[in-house]
């Protein structure tokens, strides 16, 4: 099973450890395609949308390097909503019934 944890602190044995906004996505783009993500929200930079928040609005537009789960990791209780809410979207079913 192949694991992505993008957070600046935590660290989750056997994942490849991303500590950066950047890192995070070019590790989704140039190493996965990855089972699960761990992701935080606060990532320790200084441009805003440099935040977990900002990794799930990349992979909202580029759903080809949607990895099969994403847990969140995070501290944070408006950026975990916010989180959600696009993890939400993402792996929604089809619920309609033919």
């Amino acid at each position: 099973m192949r694991k992505l944890l993008i957070d600046d602190m935590r660290n989750i044995q056997d994942a490849r450890v991303a500590r950066t906004y950047a890192d995070g996505i070019a590790a989704l783009k140039n190493e996965g395609p990855w089972d699960t993500l761990y992701l935080d929200h606060d990532l320790g930079e200084e441009i805003p949308s440099h935040t977990g928040y900002g990794i799930m609005c990349w992979l909202e537009a580029n759903p080809e390097y949607l990895p099969g789960e994403i847990i969140l990791v995070t501290s944070n209780p408006v950026g975990r909503s916010k989180m959600q809410v696009v993890i939400n979207r993402l792996y929604e079913e089809d619920e309609c019934e033919f």
